[in-house]
């Protein structure tokens, strides 16, 4: 009997954990990458090289109006 109860408490606490461990570990926001390559002179040879920006945001909730307000906007 006591052996059941113990497998029983093992089992539950172990359906517990996974539970909390779904709900709590909520994705984060987005993270998007723009690479844009283009070709640029330079002053050392070979005087034509490709180069190379990388731009990386967080996508999240607009901190702009999307109606402004001041003069001349009602």
């Amino acid at each position: 009997m006591f052996f059941s109860k113990s497998v029983l408490s093992v089992v539950a606490v172990l359906f517990v954990g996974a539970s909390a461990q779904r709900k709590g570990a909520a994705p984060g926001p987005p993270v998007f990458t723009a690479t844009r390559v283009y070709n640029t002179l330079t002053d050392v040879p070979p005087y034509f090289v490709t180069a190379t920006t990388t731009v990386t945001w967080t996508q999240s909730p607009s901190t702009t109006f999307a109606f402004p307000t001041g003069p001349g906007h009602p």
